[in-house]
C-alpha cells in the first residue's frame, strides 16, 4: 500500500473539549456524504458521536443516512486489541516465548503510558488499509480525541521512524558480531532457553526481528506520507471565540506544522451574535471581538469559518442539517 492508492479523502476534525468539535466533524460528514460515500469515526473517548447523531453507535459502521456511516470506538476495546496483536507479534517474532504466558502481562501493559497514543494510531492504520483494500468509502472522517492527545497521536509516526531507524543500525550491528563469532567457531550460534535449544539467525533476510522492523518503518513511513499530502488529508481546528481556546489552538497548529500536517480550516464555534446587546453581555461580546481579531491575525494562513451560538445544541440529522449552512465552505475540499 502506497500513498498514491489512496483514492479517498480524509478529514481529521481536531479541537479542545468542549468546543463543538464532535458536532462539527458530524454536521461536515451528513453533508459530505450527500457528495460521495462518507464513514465518521470518533476516536474520542469521551463518546459523543453517537448522542451528537441521534443513534446507538459501536465498532461496526452503523447507517445514518443513505450515504453516510458512523462508527464509535470503545477504548477500552482498542488498546486491548493493540495489545493482544502486539503479543501475537512478539510471538512469532520470538518462536521460543510462547513456553512463557505474555498474555498476563496485557493487563499490566494496558496502563502503561503511551499506550493509548499507540492504540489510537494503530486503529486509524487499520481503517486506512482496510478502506484502501476494500474501498468501500469515498471521504474518513475522524472525530479525534482532545488536543493534548491527538497532537501525541499525531507525533508517533515521525518518532517512531526515528527510533526505527535507530533499532535498525542497532540489529545490523548485532547481525554483524554474530556473523563474526560464525566465521570464527565455524558453527551456527545457539541458545537454550527453558530446557530447549534454538538456533538465531546471523542473516538480515533470515532474522524476524530485523524484517519486523523494516515493516514497522515502512507503516510509519506511510502514515507519514498520508498526513502530510494536502491532496489526500485535509486537518480542521475546531475553536471557541475565547482567548484559551485560541492559545491552545495556535500551539497545536505551530507543532502540526513542524510535523508537516497540513491544516486548512480554522472553525470558530459558537459566536455569540445578538442585536440590542443587554448590559450583562456587553462585556462578554467586547471580549468575544478582541478574541475573533486574535483568532483572525494568529491564523492568517488558514480559511475562517464562523458558526454562530444557537439558542438549542444541535443534536440529531433535522438539526445538524440546519446548522450545516454554516460549514458549507469546507465542502470545497469534497468536491475538489
Amino acid at each position: 500500500m502506497t500513498a498514491l492508492e489512496i483514492n479517498f479523502k480524509i478529514f481529521f476534525f481536531m479541537g479542545k473539549g468542549g468546543v463543538g468539535k464532535t458536532t462539527c466533524a458530524a454536521t461536515f460528514a451528513l453533508q459530505s456524504a450527500k457528495i460521495k460515500r462518507t464513514l465518521i469515526i470518533s476516536l474520542d473517548p469521551a463518546h459523543n458521536l453517537g448522542d451528537v447523531l441521534g443513534l446507538k453507535l459501536g465498532e461496526e459502521p452503523t447507517k445514518v443516512t443513505d450515504n453516510l456511516y458512523a462508527v464509535e470506538v470503545d477504548f477500552e476495546h482498542m488498546i486491548l486489541q493493540h495489545l493482544k496483536r502486539l503479543t501475537n507479534k512478539i510471538k512469532d517474532i520470538y518462536g521460543y516465548l510462547r513456553i512463557f504466558n505474555l498474555d498476563s502481562y496485557v493487563d499490566i501493559l494496558k496502563h502503561s503510558p503511551g499506550i493509548e497514543e499507540y492504540a489510537t494510531l494503530d486503529k486509524i492504520v487499520e481503517v486506512l488499509k482496510w478502506n484502501t483494500e476494500r474501498k468501500e468509502y469515498e471521504v474518513i472522517v475522524f472525530d479525534t480525541p482532545p488536543t493534548g492527545l491527538t497532537l501525541r497521536i499525531m507525533a508517533l509516526p515521525s518518532i517512531s521512524s526515528i527510533w526505527v531507524d535507530k533499532l535498525l543500525k542497532l540489529r545490523m550491528a548485532i547481525l554483524d558480531r554474530r556473523r563474526m563469532i560464525e566465521r570464527i567457531t565455524g558453527e551456527k550460534i545457539k541458545t537454550t532457553i527453558g530446557g530447549r535449544e534454538f538456533e538465531v539467525s546471523s542473516e538480515p533476510k533470515d532474522d524476524p526481528i530485523y524484517n519486523e522492523l523494516l515493516k514497522v518503518k515502512e507503516e510509519v513511513e506511510l502514515v507519514n506520507k498520508i498526513v502530510g499530502d494536502h491532496r489526500i488529508t485535509t486537518t480542521v481546528l475546531v475553536i471557541n471565540p475565547e482567548v484559551l481556546p485560541i492559545l491552545e489552538a495556535k500551539r497545536a497548529y505551530d507543532f502540526l506544522k513542524k510535523l508537516g500536517v497540513p491544516v486548512k480550516y480554522l472553525i470558530i464555534n459558537k459566536v455569540l451574535t445578538v442585536s440590542g446587546v443587554p448590559e450583562a453581555l456587553k462585556l462578554k461580546l467586547t471580549q468575544q471581538e478582541k478574541a475573533l481579531e486574535m483568532a483572525k491575525e494568529v491564523f492568517s494562513d488558514l480559511k475562517i469559518v464562523r458558526t454562530p451560538l444557537l439558542c438549542e445544541e444541535p443534536k440529531g440529522i433535522s438539526k445538524l442539517e440546519e446548522f450545516s449552512q454554516y460549514l458549507r465552505p469546507l465542502l470545497d475540499e469534497i468536491k475538489g
